[in-house]
C-alpha cells in the first residue's frame, strides 16, 4: 500500500473510532431519566386522616399514563390493599389514584407510584400515610420502589441502541426512496448511453437500492419489537427477558409511546409490500432497449400516481412519527415543534441515506462503465445531490436551532442538562467536521469531477479522495443519528428546570422529603416532611432544625433558610432566597438531644 492510502486509511480508521466514541457517549443514560414533577398528594405524606379516604390521588406537573400497576399501597406486612386499575380522577391527565379496599384496619400505610411521563419517561416515588392512628409501618418507599426498579444500565444502553437503529433505518427508507426518485433516475436519463454496460449499471445500482432498502425494512420492524419490549422494560422497572412477555407488550401498546411504535411497526410491513410491488418485474426502473422503431436504451415509465402515492402514506407515517412518540407533540408550542421535526427528520432521511447510497450502491453501478462513461455518471450524480443536500443542511440547520431554542432556552440548561449537553455535541459534529466535509466536496471534489468528465477521463485520484470524504461523512452521520436516539431518551432542557423539584434523603433515623418551589431564582418556599424509617409516622424528635444555603460555584452563601415548625415532623421555609441560577447546595441539621444530630446535604437546581 502507498504511503498516501495509508495515511488516507488511517484517516478513515480516526473518524470512525471518533464516531464510535461519540456515538457510547452520547447513548450513556443520563441519571435523571423522567421529568413529570409531584406537586402534591391527597392524602399529604405523613397525614393522620380519621376515616379512610377511599382513595390515594397524586397530582402531577404534566400528563402521566397510569399502566403496569402504577399506584401500589400496602399495609404494614407488605400486602396489597388497593383496589383496582389506577385512574385519572375528573378525566385530568396529570392526576392519578388508585381506589382502596373497603374497611382496612387502622395504622400506617405505604403508597407508591411509578408512572410513565407522556413522553415515555418513567417517574416514581411514595408517600406514608396513617388511617385513625399510627402504627409501625412496613417496607419504606425507597424500599418498595427498589423492588420494582430493576431495569438496569445494560436495559437503558440497550433501549438507545434500538432508537439509533430505528432512526437509522427511517432516515435511510425515507432518503433512499428520494434519492432514486430525484437524484438516480434523472441522472441517468441525461447522461446514459446505449451501450450494454449502462444497462448493466442501472440494474447493479437497483440491486444494490433494494438490498439497502430491505435491510433498513428489516432492522426497522426488529428495532421496532424490541423498542416496545425495551419501554415496557423501562416502564415496569424489570429487566428485558422479563418484558418481553404478552401481558407487557399489551400494557406498552396501550400507551402513547407503544401506539406510535406500533403503528409505525404497520407502516414498515405496508412500505415493504409496496415496493416489492413498484420494484419488481417490468416495474424496476433500469434502462432496457428502446421500443420498436428506435435505438439504444431506455427508462420505463413505471412511476405512475397510485404507487407514489401509496409510497407516500407509510413514509409520511414514518417522518411524523418521532414527533409523536417525542417530545414534540407534547413541549408547547407544539405548532412549532410538530412541524419542525417533520421538516428535520426528512432533511436528515434525504441527506443521510443520500451519502449512503453514495457509498454502498453508486461505486458498484459504475464499475461497469467506460472511465469517461464513469466520470459523467458520477459528476451529473453528485451535482444533483450535492444541490439538494445543500439545501437539505440549511433545513437541519434551521429546524434544529429552533428546537433547541424551545427545548434547552438559555446557555446554562445547555451545559447543566443531559439533554443540552447532548445537543450540543450533535450540533459541534454537524457544525465542525460534517460542515467541513460538505464544503470541500462541493468546492473542490465535485468541480475537479466536472472537469474530469468533460475531458472524457476516469475518475482517478479524484474519485478516490472523493469516496473516502463520503466515507468518514457516513462514519460522522452515524454518530448524528446516536446522539438523536439519545436525545429522545432525556427530558427536555426547559421540563427538567420547572419547578417545584423534590428531593429525598436520608436523615438519620428518619427519612426527609424536601420540596423546593418553584426552583428559580428569588424566594422559593421550601417544605420538609420527616417520617420515621420504623415506623412511617413523622418523626418529631428533632430540638433543633437548620438549613443552610449555599453556592460554591458562584461563591453565595451559607444563607440561613429560616426553617419554622408548622407540624409534627413538618417545617416550612417560606423565605429560602437563591439569589443566582446554578447548582446549589442545601445543608440539614437535625439536632435531637445535646450530643446527638443528624446531617443531610443535596443538590438543587435553580434556574
Amino acid at each position: 500500500m502507498s504511503p498516501a492510502r495509508r495515511r488516507g486509511a488511517r484517516a478513515a480508521r480516526t473518524c470512525a473510532l471518533l464516531a464510535a466514541l461519540v456515538t457510547i457517549a452520547a447513548l450513556a443514560p443520563a441519571s435523571a431519566f423522567g421529568h413529570a414533577v409531584l406537586e402534591r398528594s391527597d392524602p399529604l405524606s405523613g397525614a393522620i386522616a380519621k376515616r379512610e379516604p377511599g382513595q390515594i390521588v397524586f397530582h402531577f406537573s404534566e400528563s402521566v399514563e397510569g399502566n403496569f400497576g402504577a399506584i401500589r399501597v400496602y399495609d404494614k406486612g407488605g400486602g396489597r390493599v388497593e383496589s383496582g386499575d389506577a385512574f385519572h380522577p375528573s378525566g385530568r391527565g396529570s392526576d392519578l389514584g388508585t381506589h382502596l379496599k373497603a374497611a382496612l384496619p387502622k395504622g400506617t400505610y405505604t403508597a407508591t407510584y411509578r408512572v410513565i411521563s407522556a413522553d415515555g419517561h418513567p417517574v416514581s416515588g411514595g408517600l406514608v400515610f396513617s388511617i385513625g392512628r399510627t402504627s409501625a409501618a412496613g417496607a419504606t418507599v425507597s424500599q418498595l420502589l427498589k423492588e420494582r426498579s430493576a431495569a438496569g444500565k445494560v436495559t437503558q444502553v440497550g433501549f438507545g441502541v434500538v432508537r439509533g437503529v430505528q432512526y437509522a433505518s427511517i432516515a435511510t427508507a425515507i432518503g433512499a426512496v428520494f434519492f432514486l426518485l430525484a437524484i438516480w433516475i434523472p441522472s441517468l436519463a441525461t447522461v446514459a448511453g446505449g451501450g450494454a454496460g449502462w444497462q448493466l449499471a442501472s440494474e447493479r445500482f437497483m440491486r444494490r437500492l433494494r438490498a439497502v432498502l430491505g435491510v433498513a425494512i428489516l432492522a426497522g420492524v426488529l428495532s421496532g419489537a424490541l423498542g416496545i419490549v425495551f419501554q415496557g422494560a423501562t416502564a415496569a422497572g424489570t429487566s428485558f427477558w422479563s418484558a418481553a412477555k404478552p401481558d407487557v407488550i399489551r400494557e406498552v401498546l396501550q400507551t402513547r409511546f407503544g401506539t406510535v411504535w406500533g403503528v409505525r411497526m404497520l407502516a414498515w410491513a405496508g412500505l415493504g409490500v409496496v415496493l416489492a410491488g413498484a420494484l419488481s418485474g417490468r416495474r424496476l426502473p433500469v434502462l432496457r432497449p428502446a421500443s420498436v422503431g428506435a435505438t439504444g436504451l431506455a427508462l420505463p415509465r413505471t412511476l405512475r400516481p397510485l404507487p407514489l402515492a401509496l409510497l407516500a402514506l407509510p413514509l409520511g407515517f414514518l417522518a411524523l412519527s418521532p414527533a409523536l412518540a417525542g417530545h414534540a407533540s407534547l413541549q408547547s408550542p407544539t405548532g412549532v415543534l410538530m412541524p419542525a421535526n417533520v421538516v428535520h427528520v426528512i432533511a436528515v432521511s434525504i441527506w443521510v441515506a443520500g451519502l449512503a447510497v453514495l457509498v454502498l450502491a453508486l461505486p458498484g453501478a459504475t464499475r461497469t462503465l467506460e472511465p469517461g462513461d464513469r466520470s459523467r455518471l458520477l459528476a451529473s450524480t453528485l451535482a444533483r445531490f450535492s444541490a439538494v443536500a445543500g439545501i437539505a443542511f440549511a433545513a437541519i440547520v434551521v429546524t434544529g436551532l429552533v428546537q433547541s431554542y424551545v427545548e434547552v432556552r438559555s446557555l446554562d440548561n445547555a451545559l447543566h442538562t443531559a439533554f443540552g449537553r447532548t445537543a450540543l455535541i450533535k450540533l459541534a459534529i454537524v457544525a465542525g467536521p460534517l460542515l467541513a466535509l460538505g464544503a470541500y466536496n462541493r468546492r473542490h471534489s465535485l468541480p475537479q469531477l466536472r472537469r474530469i468528465a468533460l475531458g472524457g477521463q476516469p475518475p482517478g485520484a479524484a474519485g478516490i479522495t472523493l469516496r473516502r470524504a463520503l466515507r468518514a461523512e457516513v462514519a460522522l452521520v452515524a454518530a448524528v443519528l446516536g446522539v438523536t436516539a439519545a436525545l429522545v431518551s432525556y427530558p427536555p432542557s426547559t421540563a427538567v428546570s420547572t419547578g417545584p423539584v423534590s428531593k429525598t434523603a436520608s436523615l438519620g433515623p428518619a427519612d426527609m422529603q424536601v420540596t423546593v418551589d418553584p426552583a428559580r431564582v428569588g424566594p422559593n418556599v421550601m417544605h420538609a416532611y420527616l417520617i420515621d424509617k420504623k415506623t412511617g409516622t413523622q418523626y418529631d424528635k428533632v430540638k433543633e432544625f437548620d438549613v443552610k444555603l449555599s453556592e460554591p460555584g458562584k461563591g453565595v452563601g451559607p444563607l440561613d433558610a429560616g426553617p419554622r415548625k408548622a407540624g409534627p415532623g413538618h417545617y416550612v421555609m417560606n423565605g429560602a432566597v437563591f439569589g443566582v441560577a446554578g447548582t446549589w447546595k442545601v445543608q440539614v441539621a437535625a439536632r435531637v438531644s445535646e450530643f446527638d444530630a443528624y446531617y443531610a446535604t443535596f443538590e438543587v437546581r435553580i434556574r
